[in-house]
């Protein structure tokens, strides 16, 4: 029986911010379609769990403490990987940091540190997963993971949605740059996900305030809910496999939909 185009069998993957969230169950749903996961975030306790888990389901993996801001840490891992793993077919930028507060209040370290994780930090887990896919002979697939602050912004966070509008940008770039050498760099914008972040977030307010703003934010999406964790995996896998072959430079919105405005029915 041939294959399904979204196997990942004998792919080996890595996964930034693979420890909580969005990134943790990439990596876990990457291991079920078949691939060796390698991962990666500061916190190594986050870590360590998945990798059994990931080991569980019969495959390879391992977990390294890296803080994408560093450049020789992500290269480190590029070539430990490639080292004890024999090759990188898939490379997940997901690794990722934000907070709220109004642009006037905004300081200049907080903007620096947004920007270092979030675009820095994909433009070195891209610039060296590249480099390696390229000494490998070409091929491969790159997804760097935006927001949708990225695409419509954001008035509390406008440090992040300028940040992962440039992860949109460099994208694009580098699927016109890479894409005669068979290595595919798309993006997924997710909107609101149940994730630790995010919902931490919420919870620092009292309850009934907090269920009015996730009420609040269910109720701005065509579907009328927010989205899980599995929900962005699933996509990754189509733009990790062999589903996506004629897909480059793209951005994919997984956001549950616009929700219908005032005089958007029809009468």
């Amino acid at each position: 029986m041939a294959a399904s185009p979204f196997s990942l069998e004998k792919k080996v993957a890595i996964v930034t911010g693979g420890g909580v969230g969005i990134g943790r169950s990439i990596a876990i749903e990457f291991a079920k379609a078949g691939a060796d996961v390698v991962i990666c975030s500061r916190k190594k306790e986050n870590l360590e769990p998945v990798v059994a888990e990931i080991q569980k389901l019969g495959r390879r993996s391992f977990c390294e403490a890296v803080d994408v801001r560093q450049e020789d840490a992500v290269k480190a891992l590029v070539e430990r990987t490639a080292k004890e793993m024999g090759r990188l077919d898939i490379m997940v930028n997901n690794a990722g940091a934000s907070f709220r507060a109004k642009v006037e209040d905004i300081s200049a370290n907080g903007w620096n540190t947004v920007i270092q994780i979030n675009v820095n930090g994909v433009f070195f887990g891209c610039k060296w997963a590249g480099k390696q896919m390229m000494a490998q002979g070409g091929g491969g697939a790159i997804i760097n993971v935006s927001s949708i602050a990225g695409v419509y912004g954001s008035t509390m966070m406008a440090h992040y949605g300028t940040a992962k509008a440039a992860v949109i940008n460099f994208t694009r770039a580098l699927g016109m740059a890479w894409g005669r050498q068979g290595i595919r760099v798309n993006c997924i914008a997710p909107g609101p996900v149940e994730t630790e972040g995010y919902l931490g977030v919420l919870t620092k307010q009292d309850p009934a305030a907090a269920k009015k703003a996730y009420d609040a934010v269910a109720s701005r999406t065509g579907m009328g809910r927010w989205g899980k964790v599995h929900e962005i995996a699933y996509p990754c896998i189509f733009l990790a496999s062999e589903a996506s072959a004629f897909m480059t430079g793209a951005t994919i919105i997984v956001d549950g939909g616009p929700s219908a405005r005032e005089g958007d029915e029809a009468s």
